[in-house]
This record gives structure tokens, sequence and C-alpha cells, in this order.
């Protein structure tokens, strides 16, 4: 099923909220949209590179740029600086204008503590609505690799249009393969059936082979008065202390009431808190390739290779490498002299005061060797 955005909105008017007051579909819908960038995370998994004090999305992986920095160029392509909003940890605001000085100070929110995703959209949300109650949000994650960007932004536009009308949009991704990491959107069309969890191979299989199903990459444009409107219904102890932020913004009370609300929301997910409590929303299918640099296999991926299959980068360009009959390994240089033999299908990073070796295949267990560091008070290394 293939549909004009235009039949799209109508075919699928039933689906919106009685509550949602009806908007004027000849009003530019551009006149009221924005971006908010969330730049929170803690980034374990590509750990000993990525730091509490200096996470993933700010380290220069990828064309000496960081995946925060090119996350704002996307930003920059759909809506002007002035509306692009970043929502992260308050001790991340400094490197955040350092690596992005064209970003506006205010649109700059500082998280008290991390408590996850629903909480962080839902301050982003209540801020972009106080300053516009009618804007439409397109949330974007800081750690995503995307191409090309013109077709992003051009699926964006199209997510953001149909938002305006009052629906809760997402833009799901083709999936090349059983992937038990991602969670997963059941589509009809351009409907979205259900959100589902993260699931086992053998589901993860049936969900690919069949063809109706996306990846969820919690790309997801709405309202902000329809999420706040969502979390009242869903979460409501995320919700909570979000009118009295809204009352509080841009007075003395602004800090102390936001620092109350994290200390009292429960850690949880947008997917948990919301996604997977919706059926029958719309979902739209990414035209772009996209990936969720979510441990070091994938960097690998991402990265240009020599001859051997071999991607190597220095995280300071002064690092030297000599091998001998290795292949398909990713090599992250610090200062000094790797030599190896006979390596294929490893990942090496090297670091100031720790050094990582690890099969590529089993990258995502470094969050958990992330978390022995922590059990075995080793806090200095993370």
């Amino acid at each position: 099923l293939t549909l004009t955005l235009p039949n799209l909105i109508e075919n699928l008017s039933k689906l919106m909220p009685k509550s949602l007051p009806k908007t004027d579909s000849k009003e530019n819908f551009q006149a009221h949209l924005y971006v908010l960038i969330l730049a929170g995370g803690g980034g374990t998994r590509l750990w000993p590179l990525s730091r509490e004090n200096s996470p993933k999305q700010f380290t220069k992986l990828f064309g000496g740029k960081s995946l925060f920095q090119l996350t704002v160029k996307r930003a920059l392509k759909i809506v002007s600086s002035d509306r692009v909003y970043v929502s992260s940890s308050a001790k991340y605001l400094a490197e955040i204008k350092r690596q992005a000085p064209g970003l506006h100070p205010e649109n700059l929110i500082g998280e008290p503590q991390r408590k996850d995703t629903a909480i962080a959209h839902g301050l982003g949300a209540v801020v972009i609505h106080h300053q516009d109650p009618q804007a439409v949000v397109i949330n974007m994650a800081s750690d995503h690799l995307i191409s090309p960007v013109s077709a992003f932004v051009k699926d964006m536009l199209q997510a953001a249009q149909a938002a305006f009308a009052g629906k809760f949009v997402t833009v799901g991704i083709h999936p090349t393969f059983p992937h038990i990491g991602m969670g997963h959107i059941k589509i009809k069309g351009n409907i979205g059936l259900k959100f589902v969890e993260k699931p086992p191979l053998l589901l993860a299989e049936k969900y690919t082979a069949s063809g109706n199903y996306l990846w969820n990459a919690n790309l997801y444009v709405w309202k902000a008065k329809l999420y706040l409107d969502l979390l009242k219904k869903h979460a409501p102890k995320t919700y909570t202390f979000f009118p009295k932020i809204e009352s509080a913004i841009g007075t003395d009370k602004e800090k102390e009431v936001i620092q109350l609300a994290f200390q009292m929301a429960p850690s949880i997910s947008v997917d948990y808190a919301v996604s997977e409590k919706l059926t029958n929303f719309v979902c739209l299918r990414g035209s772009f390739t996209w990936s969720d640099v979510g441990d070091w296999s994938v960097v690998w991926q991402n990265l240009p290779k020599d001859a051997a299959g071999n991607a190597i980068i220095g995280s300071r360009g002064q690092g030297e490498l000599i091998g001998l009959n290795s292949r398909n390994n990713l090599f992250i240089l610090d200062k000094q002299l790797i030599s190896l033999v006979g390596l294929s299908d490893m990942v090496v990073v090297d670091t100031p005061d720790a050094i990582l070796i690890c099969p590529k295949n089993d990258a995502q267990a470094v969050k958990q060797l992330h978390q022995m560091l922590k059990e075995q008070k080793l806090t200095k290394y993370l």
C-alpha cells in the first residue's frame, strides 16, 4: 500500500485522539517546526574511548566529526539554528557549546541526572511547547549515522506534516538482518499497528522474513502537546511535574522544579512509557541508510577499510600499527605502536590508561565489562 501524504492524513483522520483540537490544514507546518536532539547517553558499549565525562556522541570517530556534530548538521538542513534544541546532561553542556557554537545557548536544556528517554523527550517537549503551543518536534538521537542526508530531510519533513495534523508519527527502518537488539514496529502500509520490544532470535528471523516489520529507530515526530498528553495518560509519574516546569520556565524557580522532577520521576524509556501502549499510528518507511552506533562492530562497518578489511583510526593521530596476516579488524590507535600477527575479526582500542581487545562478534558484551569495572570500584577508568 502506497499513499500520498494528503491521502494518508485523510485516511488516518479517524485515528486522531478526540481530545486534540483540529488544526488548519492550510497553515504552513514548517512555521511551527523544531528539532530536539537527545545527547545525554553514556555510550558504555564504546568503552574505553567513550567515558562518563566524554561519551561516544562527542567522540570524533567519523571524518573528524563527532556523532553529535553530524546530528546537528542534519538538523540544520531542516530548521534554522534558533529552532534546534538539545537536551543533555547538564555536565555536557560546555562540550556541546564547544562542538556546536552556532546553536543558541538558551536552547540547550540541562538534565540534572540521567533518567532515560521518556522524561528527556518530555522536558524538551515542554520547553518547546512553552515557546510555541503548536510546535511539531522532530526528535533525533545524537548517536546515529544516516545517509544520504537529503533523503532523511525529505522523509522527516513528510513525517512532520503528518504530525502537524495531530498524528503520532515515527519513521521506521527496513531491517537488513534479524536484529535482537532492536525494537520492531509491525506495519500495514503506512499504518503502524504496534511497537514490539527487542525480540529473541527466532522471532526476529520471522519478523524480517515477513516484510511486515520495521526497525524502531526512535525517529519520533509529534506535536509537543500530543506527547505531553500521551505521557499524562500512559506515564503519569513521569508527566506529573511538567505543568509546574512550564509555569516555572524563565523564572528563578526553573532549575529547582526541574531538579525535583528528575528526582521523583521513574527511569523509563519512551518506548516503555508511551510507544508500546499505542496502536494505529503513522509509520513511514525511511528511504535512507541508518546505523545506531551501538558497539565497536558498527563502528568498523561504517569506517573506510584497507585492502585486508582493517579499519584504522587514531584518536590522537600519533599511534602506529604494524601487522602481518591480519584481516577485518578495527584498530583505534593512541600514541604507541601496536604490532600483531594473524589477528582477524577483532577490536583493539588503545587509550592512555586502558586497552580493549575483543572479537567483533562480542562487541555488545563491552557493556557488561563496563558494569564489572563499576562493581569492582574501578571507576577511575569509566
